[in-house]
């Protein structure tokens, strides 16, 4: 049976090539400014550079072929069970990154309702200066708070939240990108964390509306999609300053998260060394090479594919996040 996607990282020089391959969903580029392609299809670049493998592509793959539209500026493909769609912003039209998250939700919510895609199952949140304040009150925070109005207006994620990254960029423009499906994901909790959305009223007066990962039972496969991932336990950052310890903490989040899916949903992998990629977001370029080491003397050979990005993390005292997730390929 033909899975219902694929992604691999490739060596691409010009995504814009990949836009006459009917079985291709989506293509991302990792570069210093956000930008889409004049296509319909989620051709586009991510405002976060790629610090080791400048030249590769993260491209999604379809058994089938895809179906493509466009619809309240997003750049959409999908097939009989997925959906992936695009949508950046320029953030100068509105008068805070409130509005402009308000609005993003909005769009995106409108569209997978109309289409019937209307569960996400992961989905991606960038933004320039997350960290800095914006009329009293830290980016990050602000965007929640529109997130959360439109959320509210639509019911929420009643049937759990998606998995999610949120990174600060060096650029302009609120980028949103995301996988949709027609039936729900399975929401996954960390047992060494606190649910994001039961956050004390510290983090903000609306808690990030995600979960900790999303498992999706297809017909023939299962995926694990896992958040961004940092030095957190329980509610709190551990190891302010100290990159080379939230890195290990973050790696014991992961690995606590993939035995406790597992566990509970039979899940067949047991190890972070089971994952099909990671992604690694630093703040600072200098941490690059301290954090390749630890990964390498830790896992080894083992090690599954890396790409390390370079943006803010959505608390100002964490310096690096980890997302990945477990996508069975054709050729695997």
């Amino acid at each position: 049976m033909p899975l219902p996607f694929s992604v691999q990282f490739l060596p691409v020089e010009n995504i814009s090539a990949l836009d006459a391959d009917e079985n291709i969903l989506a293509a991302i580029r990792y570069a210093s400014i956000a930008s889409k392609e004049n296509t319909k299809k989620p051709l586009f670049s991510v405002g976060l550079p790629n610090l080791a493998l400048s030249n590769v592509v993260e491209v999604w793959y379809s058994d089938e072929p895809v179906q493509t539209s466009s619809m309240n500026g997003l750049q959409l493909a999908y097939n009989d069970d997925i959906l992936f769609g695009h949508l950046l912003l320029d953030e100068t039209n509105y008068e805070d990154i409130d509005l402009a998250s308000k609005d993003a939700y909005r769009l995106v919510l409108e569209t997978i309702h109309s289409l019937g895609y209307p569960y996400i199952l992961r989905i991606w949140n960038y933004f320039s200066s997350i960290n800095e304040d914006q009329q009293g009150l830290e980016r990050y925070k602000k965007f929640c708070l529109g997130r959360q109005q439109t959320l509210d207006q639509f019911g929420s994620f009643a049937y759990s939240p998606p998995a999610a990254t949120a990174i600060g960029t060096s650029c302009g423009g609120l980028q949103v990108y995301f996988i949709a499906a027609k039936e729900p994901g399975i929401q996954l909790e960390n047992p060494r964390q606190t649910s994001a959305f039961l956050y004390p009223p510290q983090y903000g007066s609306a808690s990030p509306a995600f979960s900790r990962a999303t498992v999706k039972k297809w017909q023939d496969t299962t995926h694990l999609y896992i958040s961004g991932t940092a030095s957190i336990v329980g509610h709190e950052t551990r190891h302010i300053g100290q990159v080379l310890k939230q890195l290990e903490e973050t790696l014991e989040n992961i690995e606590a998260l993939v035995q406790h899916g597992a566990e509970t949903q039979d899940l067949p992998i047991h190890h972070l060394t089971d994952l099909s990629y990671l992604k690694v977001y630093l703040r600072d370029l200098f941490m690059l090479s301290i954090t390749e080491e630890l990964l390498i003397r830790r896992y080894g050979r083992h090690l599954p594919m890396v790409l390390f990005l370079h943006g803010d993390v959505c608390r100002a005292d964490l310096l690096v996040e980890i997302e990945a997730a477990y996508i069975l390929n054709d050729d695997m």
